[in-house]
């Protein structure tokens, strides 16, 4: 720019030969083009500002929300996403895949092993007590809050709320509660990202997506669907008395018979304002109640119910056309199961981790070296999952 400015003058000394050294025509050219570029400037730092503030603009409202009479537990959301102050850890440097042969990743008390033979901390949550892999990483919760962790080890926190919170099944949205208000936001490896905020009665719980809605249950029991779109009314099914998981579009439960008939397995839709059953099944099958979702596949077509000594995998399909059909996995189950995948349950004995086939297959895999007692496995949420959001 100082070429030019100096260009400029030499172009107005040729014109005038002893230029006045007042209202030089140069001087208030130079200073108006400076004026310009000032403004131009600012322009571009108001723009900068206003799109900051759309951006996070959800979450620093729901802080301003939950900050007032919010149990202390319950009211703390992060910022869209930026570390927290204390993280959980430094990243962990990545090093050469290591598969254990388990198929999922394995948890205890503050300690993650993934399947290419890594250990990660989960801290920041207190006493963990819910894990899963999502697309870009694991979400896990405790009893301080929700937190997500990265590949490289280093986590973020998602929220102060304790444990009303659900994962679709594609692992990309969360819906959680605080106080009196239902949150759906999307995860993603830079934090939350929070769509729609609807008013709930206190007491309430998500427990799975189901379309675009999200179902939840109460303290005192029974259950409903919540449309994140539109002002919640209360329609409470309470003869719905599990709720299994799905694709997405579509769940599995159990449901009340008429009379004394034991439960029923039957097909939820979202009917209307509230929860509904499209078809029963076969009934009597001493299915476990409440609310089980990560026992079955990720596409729900089977549900692992373990028993005393075996693991039934029951196949929801014909179990819902009044076809009940099953494959037995004898194993005395040492901790809960959960499936690979779609049609591998994994379990575990004595021996080790134990995979289960819906073709009725079993292999034994030992547990990778370092693993502590009381662990878990990680349900894996990574299924194509269209967005709700």
């Amino acid at each position: 720019m100082t070429m030019l400015e100096d260009s400029l003058r030499g172009m107005f000394a040729e014109q005038v030969q002893s230029p006045p050294l007042i209202n030089d025509p140069a001087s208030v050219a130079i200073r108006r083009g400076r004026a310009a570029r000032r403004r131009r400037t600012a322009a571009s730092s108001v723009a900068a500002a206003l799109a900051l503030l759309v951006t996070v603009g959800g979450i620093v409202s729901l802080r301003d929300i939950s900050g007032g009479n919010a149990d202390p537990g319950e009211s703390v959301i992060a910022f869209n996403g930026q570390p927290d102050a204390t993280p959980s850890g430094p990243p962990v440097e990545p090093r050469p895949t290591t598969d254990t042969g388990v198929g999922l990743d394995l948890w205890a008390t503050d300690r993650l092993w993934t399947t290419d033979g890594r250990t990660l901390p989960l801290t920041g949550v207190g006493r963990v007590t819910r894990i899963y892999r999502v697309p870009t990483g694991w979400v896990y919760g405790g009893t301080d809050g929700i937190r997500f962790l990265r590949t490289d080890g280093s986590s973020i926190s998602l929220s102060g709320n304790r444990d009303r919170w659900a994962l679709n099944p594609g692992g990309d949205q969360l819906a959680f509660v605080i106080d009196t208000a239902l949150y759906v936001a999307r995860v993603s490896a830079t934090g939350l990202a929070v769509r729609t905020r609807v008013d709930v009665p206190a007491g309430i719980s998500p427990v799975a997506f189901l379309d675009r809605s999200v179902v939840v249950t109460a303290d005192t029991g029974g259950f409903d669907v919540v449309d994140p779109q539109r002002a919640y009314r209360p329609n409470w099914n309470t003869d719905v008395t599990a709720v299994y998981g799905g694709n997405g579009n579509a769940l599995r439960g159990l449901v009340r018979a008429t009379g004394d008939q034991p439960p029923c397995v039957a097909d939820l839709v979202a009917a209307g304002a509230g929860l509904a059953f499209q078809r029963t099944g076969t009934c009597g099958l001493d299915l476990e109640r409440g609310t089980t979702g990560d026992r079955t596949t990720p596409d729900g077509g089977w549900l692992a119910d373990p028993r005393a000594m075996e693991v039934r995998l029951v196949d929801l399909t014909p179990t819902v056309a009044g076809r009940p059909e099953a494959v037995a996995c004898p194993v005395r189950t040492t901790v809960p199961p959960a499936w690979a995948d779609s049609r591998t349950l994994l379990t575990a004995d004595d021996r080790g981790v134990v995979r289960c086939g819906t073709d009725g297959t079993q292999r034994v895999v030992p547990l990778p070296a370092g693993v502590t007692a009381q662990w878990q496995f990680v349900p894996k949420l990574i299924t194509a999952q269209p967005s709700t959001g």
